[in-house]
């Protein structure tokens, strides 16, 4: 009874330091889940927030790159047809004021010629003129104003020429608005590849950035779910030992201090015990009994090396070889 009694002792403390470890090592898992989580739902916010946020979220600045992109192409689109339409316009203007210029060029020619040989005639005096007049029943009259005609025909010229050199200008003036504009054209279209180029690049790494913050966000998603998961298997551990280990904590030294009082007083009912007479005939009987064939010589002197020999079963002889201090030796 003593050892059941010392055995059940070890088992209580065995269960006493089990139940305080077992208490610290899962009180101390779910406040660590529990700061976890907090960390981890800040980082749910803060991934989904640079995700979905309604002005900076990556899914804005996509949009609006993809806008920017649709109409950095609508622009060109529009820019490249406006300026070909242009263009085709110019063309179609240098080619009427080439067109007027070989035109009154030509008309130029043959008045300057016809005037020219005016006043040469003019110059050798009308009675050339008269003479023909009157030798050529058909002739026109003499009486018409040959100067006159040539002062006219001197205005006419001018007048002509006036018209070629501003068709001239004209000319000059379309090459001139048509190399500026096409020059602004390349400009213009330099500058929308330029920044074409530059918001597929944004867009594109924005479209990675998105799919690891997605990734990110659902990994985190599912730690945090994990993390929920350990944390309430920790409270449902602490649930569990909980009556077990309170009932332990609770009566450990009450348990302890009763098995001291009735282990006492076990010994002491032992001490009585062997004390008694009856305990004591006993006790010599069982030792008689353990000699055996033994009995005589040992019950007559158990220090005797008749005794021991016969005990160790050998001859006295061979026992007192090694024992030479014992009695009867």
């Amino acid at each position: 009874m003593v050892d059941v009694i010392a055995e059940e002792g070890k088992a209580d403390k065995k269960k006493f330091n089990w139940c305080a470890k077992e208490r610290a090592d899962q009180t101390e898992t779910r406040n660590l889940k529990r700061k976890q989580i907090i960390g981890l739902e800040k980082d749910i916010n803060k991934l989904d927030a640079s995700i979905n946020d309604k002005k900076s979220g990556m899914l804005v600045q996509i949009q609006e790159a993809e806008k920017t992109l649709d109409e950095n192409d609508s622009s060109q689109t529009s820019e490249t047809t406006e300026r070909t339409e242009e263009n085709v316009a110019y063309q179609a203007d240098v080619a009427n004021l080439v067109k007027a210029e070989s035109i009154l060029t030509k008309a130029l020619k043959v008045l300057e010629t016809y005037y020219a040989e005016l006043e040469k005639k003019l110059a050798a005096g009308e009675a050339g003129l008269l003479q023909k007049s009157s030798e050529d029943p058909k002739a026109p009259k003499t009486d018409f104003n040959a100067e006159g005609q040539s002062k006219q025909g001197g205005d006419v010229i001018g007048m002509l020429t006036f018209i070629l050199t501003e068709t001239q200008k004209e000319e000059s003036t379309a090459h001139a608005d048509e190399e500026k504009a096409q020059a602004s054209y390349e400009d213009s279209m330099t500058a929308l590849k330029k920044e074409q180029a530059e918001t597929e690049t944004t867009l594109s790494k924005l479209q990675e950035k998105l799919a690891k913050a997605q990734a990110d966000l659902l990994s985190t998603k599912e730690d945090k779910k994990n993390t929920i998961a350990d944390k309430e298997a920790a409270k449902a551990v602490l649930a569990r030992i909980k009556p077990g280990c309170d009932f332990i904590k609770s009566n450990f030294k009450t348990r302890n201090a009763n098995r001291k009082t009735e282990t006492d007083a076990l010994n002491k009912a032992v001490d009585l015990i062997k004390a008694t007479p009856a305990y004591k005939t006993a006790m010599n009987a069982a030792k008689v009994d353990s000699y055996g064939d033994c009995k005589a010589p040992c019950t007559k002197d158990e220090a005797h090396a008749e005794c021991k020999a016969c005990m160790a079963d050998v001859t006295i002889p061979a026992f007192c070889a090694g024992h030479k201090d014992t009695k009867g030796c």
